[in-house]
């Protein structure tokens, strides 16, 4: 199972992994243009899971500028015009052996090179990117999210091509038509898919001090526990385990829709959200019915923030850190996980600092304040009394 924090690709980049490709074929492989136009064929495309992948000979092709190698356009029709109609978008493909070819410099040598072409409706111009070959033999061409590479080469990016690249599925055309005949042969031609690998959750526990402040009394804990969770790629939720202020335990509280942001010197995450509310679970029966908590019941937070350090090697936490507030029957609880809240007042009296001498009800001496009725008696001579919960 993968570690929650085992790499921050996971926690901050959230990319994708994919565990299964499958092919439909587009054109029948091997299959030579020799001069003939290919008509369109049909492809739905969603471009966040797919791509075009065209793997060439160009061997085959004439000393002609400027062959046609193939065209995709969202409009049967245009796959083989130079000016689009009825909202046609295409991008073209040319390839040229070794010819002089006219660009807006005038003349020029092409060797081994193609020209990717885009037409829009509206534009009667185009916008156009070269990219010469080393390997004509040989020569992968794809279309995916990215654009148009060649041979692992972002010629063409998406940004340049909008009408092409819509959320969801694409209806697209694959052909050839447009320009001087080709000769290219098409090894394949093929619509792959890559199917999303299944995440599986991951939680990581800790265990640390923390605080509370309820109804105006603050509580100290030396150890509770929090669960970090990656529940689905890029999502994290925090799980406080056992919940309390003061001696009311009220059961689980569940902060989801966290987002982590990395800084990559000091490796710390910042923890933040948008949700407003949390979900309590394993509700203590003894105290459920009288806050009116149940399974599942909502309860709104405020003030969400917090920090999580990870250790050198990127595979546990070192330190979590957050707080938050929230109101349960017109009582607001301030908690802190990470860190307690600092003593004072006659609570942080020891003898060793010399500010009072204590005792018990008894007369024994004591080095600290202990739970019931202590005596304090202050440097000044003056004696009181103080209970300690």
């Amino acid at each position: 199972m993968k570690k929650i924090l085992s790499l921050i690709a996971m926690l901050v980049v959230t990319a994708t992994a994919f565990a299964e490709t499958t092919s439909e074929k587009i054109v029948e492989d091997n299959y030579a243009l020799a001069g003939k136009v290919l008509s369109p064929k049909a492809v739905t495309v969603d471009w966040a899971t797919q791509k075009l992948v065209v793997v060439l000979d160009m061997t085959t092709c004439s000393d002609t500028e400027n062959e046609r190698v193939f065209s995709v356009s969202n409009n049967e029709t245009d796959v083989a015009n130079w000016d689009q109609t009825n909202g046609g978008s295409t991008v073209h493909l040319f390839y040229t052996k070794n010819a002089q070819v006219w660009t807006s410099k005038g003349m020029e040598t092409f060797y081994q090179k193609f020209a990717v072409q885009y037409r829009y409706q509206g534009d009667a111009g185009a916008t156009s990117y070269y990219e010469e070959v080393a390997d004509p033999s040989t020569v992968t061409v794809v279309m995916d999210k990215t654009g148009i590479s060649i041979d692992d080469k972002l010629v063409f990016p998406a940004a340049d091509m909008p009408n092409l690249y819509n959320e969801g599925e694409n209806q697209l055309y694959f052909g050839a038509g447009c320009g001087t005949p080709g000769y290219a042969t098409y090894k394949s031609v093929e619509l792959v898919t890559e199917k999303a690998e299944t995440f599986s959750p991951v939680t990581l526990s800790t265990t640390d001090v923390a605080n509370a402040v309820y109804n105006g009394t603050t509580t100290n804990y030396d150890a509770k526990t929090v669960e970090f969770v990656q529940y689905e790629e890029g999502k994290y939720k925090l799980v406080w385990k056992t919940l309390e202020a003061g001696s009311t335990i009220f059961g689980d509280y569940t902060i989801d829709n966290i987002t982590v942001a990395e800084d990559a010197d000091t490796h710390v995450l910042t923890l933040t959200t948008t949700d407003t509310e949390g979900t309590w679970s394993n509700v203590n029966p003894a105290y459920g019915f009288v806050f009116g908590l149940a399974e599942g019941t909502k309860t709104a937070f405020t003030g969400f923030e917090g920090t999580c350090k990870l250790n050198e090697t990127k595979d546990a936490i070192e330190k979590l850190k957050f707080k938050f507030n929230i109101s349960i029957m017109d009582n607001e609880a301030n908690l802190v996980f990470g860190e307690k809240a600092p003593e004072t007042g006659i609570n942080a009296t020891t003898v060793a600092e010399g500010a009072a001498t204590l005792f018990t009800v008894d007369g024994v001496k004591l080095s600290k304040l202990q739970k019931g009725l202590n005596i304090v008696r202050s440097a000044d001579g003056k004696v009181k009394k103080v209970l300690v919960k």
